[in-house]
């Protein structure tokens, strides 16, 4: 083969092939964990570590398809991949969002307390292995319907199996409604936890919110993730045959997309208007 052309072959595959890494960074240059980096309205993607670090894989992706950052906190960021690719290094910054938080004086005896969503722990419904990749960064999400102020007080998750021989972290979400899916996040920051076996109690395990101030008023979404290092198993009840109810499910960056006839165990106790 003429030496020439064996050179483009080569080039030719090393752009159709193509892993990048880089770290991500706060304005301040702190690591970013945690983030979501991958290609907007698509399954791929990758998340990263506790040192910001991430590797994504762009093999066979077109070059005019969108690169996208999402964590709470930060605004997101945006680049098509062929400017993306071209840059000398693949660190990304991220600026701090402004979120304004609403002030709410709460009256005595004019809100009381409600637990909603699902709580069943006996039959198995969805969950992580982490020996099946292709879910283990499925994000699920529950819609509680809604038209009164409330405050979120906790997360619930009730669990059905489980199987960690070491902590393992859950990262957890508040969207608003963007028609019957889930929309934009209601938090500054990502609400992440950290859990053994001897944290599940009764099947169950919770994020405390009391020190938040996460009021809505409207219809919104609770979802849970598992981190990129999650080792185990770890299996949630749910309502199967549920008609009345849908789960909502994502990876990555892909498009939300909803499953009807069930719900998984995921509940929160709220604070709301009487």
């Amino acid at each position: 083969m003429n030496f020439k052309y064996l050179l483009i072959l080569l080039a030719t595959a090393n752009l159709s092939a193509q892993k990048i890494s880089g770290t991500i960074f706060s304005e301040k240059h702190h690591p970013v964990a945690d983030a979501r980096i991958g290609i907007e309205n698509e399954d791929t993607g990758s998340i990263t570590n506790e040192e910001g670090k991430y590797v994504v894989d762009l093999t066979g992706v077109d070059k005019n398809r969108i690169l996208k950052v999402d964590v709470n906190g930060y605004e997101p960021f945006h680049m098509k991949i062929s400017d993306f690719e071209a840059l000398m290094k693949y660190d990304i910054s991220l600026s701090k969002k402004a979120v304004e938080i609403e002030n709410v004086n709460i009256i005595p005896k004019k809100y009381t307390q409600k637990n909603f969503g699902t709580r069943n722990s006996k039959r198995m419904y969805c969950g992580y292995d982490s020996q099946d990749l292709k879910k283990i960064f499925r994000e699920y999400a529950i819609k509680i319907k809604n038209e009164r102020k409330l405050k979120v007080k906790k997360i619930n998750l009730n669990l059905v199996y489980f199987e960690i021989e070491q902590p393992v972290t859950l990262i957890f979400d508040i969207q608003k409604s963007a028609g019957d899916f889930p929309g934009e996040s209601v938090v500054n920051e990502t609400l992440k936890l950290t859990i053994s076996k001897e944290d599940i109690l009764e099947n169950t395990v919770s994020l405390d919110l009391n020190d938040q101030s996460i009021w809505l008023s409207g219809d919104f979404f609770v979802s849970v993730r598992a981190s990129e290092d999650f080792k185990g198993r770890l299996f949630l009840g749910g309502n199967i045959f549920a008609f009345s109810k849908n789960t909502y499910y994502r990876n990555y960056f892909g498009e939300w997309k909803k499953f009807s006839a069930g719900e998984p165990s995921i509940n929160v106790d709220v604070l709301i208007e009487k």
